[in-house]
Order: C-alpha cells, then sequence, then structure tokens
C-alpha cells in the first residue's frame, strides 16, 4: 500500500466501473426476475 497516488485516477475509474457493473447486474436481475413472474 505505498506510492498510490499515482494510480489514483484508476482506481477512482475503477472503483467506477464496479459500482455501474454491480447496478447493471441488479438492474438485469430485477427486470429478468419480473419478467419471468
Amino acid at each position: 500500500m505505498t506510492d498510490h497516488s499515482e494510480h489514483e485516477n484508476r482506481d477512482s475509474m475503477v472503483d467506477a466501473w464496479a459500482i455501474l457493473a454491480l447496478i447493471a447486474i441488479a438492474v438485469a436481475t430485477a427486470v429478468f426476475w419480473v419478467s419471468h413472474q
């Protein structure tokens, strides 16, 4: 955990993509579940 200041921008992008992926999975799961009710 040393010198992560140079990777700060990259880490924030990874976090943003991870959050977007989780939201997309949640939405897809909800749509799938509702459509198969």
